[in-house]
């Protein structure tokens, strides 16, 4: 029974002192603790003190206030136990602060489990649940949902994906996807958090049709919280929002955590891409290896077959003939793919260069429709060119804008069947000149369209694809483009329905004189016979090869040319053998093993000997690239020719390193 109820405890439970003295101290204790008193009696019977002993009370109107409770015995003048103070102290903002500091404590576990999740997988779906999920439960949301948008790896297109938590998908499967409305727009776009205590107050809410608010059916939404995730770029990657059907239940700390999880979402979205766009360039790599394996083996197997039905005198005086220029024609073949290769190693790796002078772009069309023009005879396909005569110079180099043509027009015909047309039409529009290449073949897939200019792409690139190559044309023509300042695009209504390429370049700005450039027939797909070679009579040729082979045709050249010829190929014994022979020129392979051409030349620039020091020398290599002919040049070869070497520039090469070592005796 109380026996004093003091104005602490009057403002702490509510009651008066009139109310609770003559009372049971069980009044202010609650149905499901009713059996601490039990407890703390039965210690204040056995003489014993309660100290700071955390529990709930109940406060007059009903609400739990949490305290911290003192009891001690109260005795008589013989020491017998006959009552009990009770002290109760208020600790309810210590409570508050605990039990915020528990929270933080179980959201930083959280977090860091939610970080944990989603850096232990690259699988976008399992991510982003992963997320929804963690993010559902720590803001105390009834369900969350993130939205997100994807793009198809080989379509293109974008599409809406989301995951949903605290509900099954069957409550939203019957409504559409949100969309950039009043309330959700914030989100989408990126712009900020949105945190509303009662979205269903807010003005802008109710504002957009057909539904003008939640869609019959919808899960009660009350409380609303919206992120938007962005990428580290501020690509808007989707929007984690949480519904809640009380209003107020989100609050300053469950934004925070929201926005968190929203950035782990981000950086999870973006690793996935990432891995994505990975798996998907090594399958183009892979493809891509497939597709040159083919192309490098298909003209080597005619190169190859006709190799050795020419050396077993097999065929037929015509047939043999036909043989040689398949020889000629599969060989030019190879030698394409290789410079294809190496122009995308250029454009790779930034060392392309332009021998940039005024050039006049219908010279251009006459010689590029003039190369490809045989191919379209043979293939039964008309080719037209129509020519704007206001069209100026534009300011590029020739050989690289004559291969941008070359390639589109190439494609064109290829891909138009017989009876099919090509047109090349060269126009001027304002300040700029266009170039536009023309057919009714193939077409391009609307799928395919947005990567038509892309290295190793191919739309058919399967073991029964019809037409060849290696899929690096298309994108040579558009760095070649764009470093000429301009821009190519294409255009397709679809398979079967032709397409067309579309070249603007900008007109030169001044251009004082005319000028008129020589206009040279190109080159063609059938190379003219060699019937005669240059005069080296007394001349001496060291050449050394580690290849048997190139050795051998060096040797046939140059000895058809009437000079003589020392082969070595062991570099280990060239300079004894070139002290010794005292030969006029030297053909140095770079490529070979225990001791490459850089080396070697380096010791015959070092010798004691002026006879050797000052030989003229040439690098007759497979080492092909720009870096690689600079680096010739400053080891101390004056010629780099790369392979394979045409036999009448071969002879005339060396006749000029003959000449250039006379003049220095």
């Amino acid at each position: 029974m109380v026996m004093s109820w003091n104005r602490a405890a009057e403002r702490m439970f509510g009651y008066s002192s009139e109310e609770m003295v003559g009372r049971s101290i069980r009044t202010i204790i609650p149905d499901d603790r009713q059996s601490e008193e039990d407890v703390v009696l039965s210690r204040i019977r056995a003489g014993e003190s309660v100290t700071h002993y955390e529990t709930i009370r109940r406060r007059k109107d009903g609400s739990p206030i949490p305290i911290s409770l003192t009891v001690s015995p109260i005795r008589d003048d013989n020491g017998r136990v006959i009552g009990a103070s009770k002290i109760a102290r208020d600790v309810s903002e210590q409570a508050r602060l605990l039990a915020i500091a528990r929270e933080h404590a179980a959201n930083t576990e959280r977090l860091g489990t939610v970080g944990a999740a989603v850096a232990s997988t690259l699988d976008r779906d399992v991510v982003v649940q992963k997320v929804t999920d963690a993010a559902t439960e720590m803001t105390h949301a009834e369900f969350g949902a993130f939205f997100y948008n994807v793009r198809d790896s080989k379509s293109g297109d974008a599409y809406m994906l989301y995951t949903l938590s605290g509900a099954p998908k069957e409550a939203f499967a019957s409504f559409p996807h949100p969309r950039a409305t009043a309330v959700f727009a914030p989100t989408f776009r990126g712009e900020r958090t949105v945190r509303l205590d009662d979205v269903t107050s807010d003005p802008a809410y109710g504002k957009n049709p057909p539904f003008n608010g939640m869609p019959p059916g919808h899960l009660p939404v009350r409380s609303y919280l919206a992120v938007p995730v962005r990428s580290a770029g501020g690509e808007v990657l989707g929007g984690l929002f949480f519904g809640h059907s009380q209003p107020g239940m989100f609050t300053e700390l469950h934004q925070r955590l929201a926005e968190g999880i929203a950035g782990w979402a981000s950086v999870a979205l973006e690793n996935s891409r990432l891995f994505v766009e990975a798996q998907e360039a090594n399958r183009i790599k892979d493809e891509f290896l497939a597709v040159l394996s083919h192309e490098l083996r298909t003209p080597l197997n005619a190169i190859v077959g006709y190799s050795r039905l020419l050396r077993g005198h097999l065929l037929s005086d015509e047939e043999a003939e036909r043989g040689l220029e398949a020889l000629e024609r599969n060989a030019r073949s190879l030698t394409q793919i290789v410079d294809d290769v190496l122009d995308v190693s250029r454009i790779v790796s930034g060392r392309l260069r332009l021998n940039v002078q005024p050039v006049e772009l219908a010279i251009i069309v006459d010689n590029a429709v003039a190369t490809v023009r045989p191919a379209a005879d043979a293939k039964g396909v008309r080719l037209a060119t129509i020519v704007d005569p206001r069209v100026g110079p534009v300011s590029g180099d020739p050989d690289r804008l004559q291969q941008v043509l070359w390639n589109l027009l190439s494609n064109a015909v290829k891909f138009t069947p017989k009876q099919g047309r090509v047109q090349v039409r060269l126009e001027r529009v304002n300040s700029h000149i266009e170039l536009i290449v023309a057919d009714t073949g193939a077409g391009i897939r609307p799928d395919f369209l947005p990567y038509v200019f892309e290295r190793f792409r191919q739309a058919d690139a399967g073991t029964t694809r019809k037409t060849g190559g290696l899929g690096l044309g298309l994108a040579i023509v558009r760095h070649l483009v764009e470093m000429h300042g301009g821009t190519v695009d294409a255009a397709s209504e679809g398979e079967g329905k032709g397409a067309t390429f579309r070249v603007i370049l900008p007109l030169m700005i001044v251009h004082s004189e005319r000028f008129e450039a020589p206009r040279e027939h190109p080159r063609t797909d059938r190379m003219t016979s060699l019937t005669a070679l240059g005069d080296l009579g007394g001349v001496h040729v060291l050449a050394v090869d580690d290849e048997p082979d190139s050795l051998t045709m060096l040797r046939v050249v140059l000895e058809t040319a009437g000079a003589e010829v020392t082969t070595v190929d062991d570099p280990l014994l060239a300079i004894e053998r070139i002290e010794a022979s005292r030969p006029h020129v030297l053909l140095l392979d770079l490529g070979m093993p225990e001791m490459d051409g850089f080396e070697l030349i380096a010791r015959v620039r070092a010798s004691t000997d002026p006879k050797v020091r000052d030989l003229p020398a040439a690098a007759l290599t497979a080492f092909a690239r720009s870096e690689d002919r600079t680096r010739a040049l400053r080891s101390g070869f004056e010629m780099h020719l790369a392979k394979p070497v045409d036999p009448g520039e071969l002879v005339a090469s060396v006749a000029t390193l003959v000449r250039r070592g006379s003049r220095t005796e």
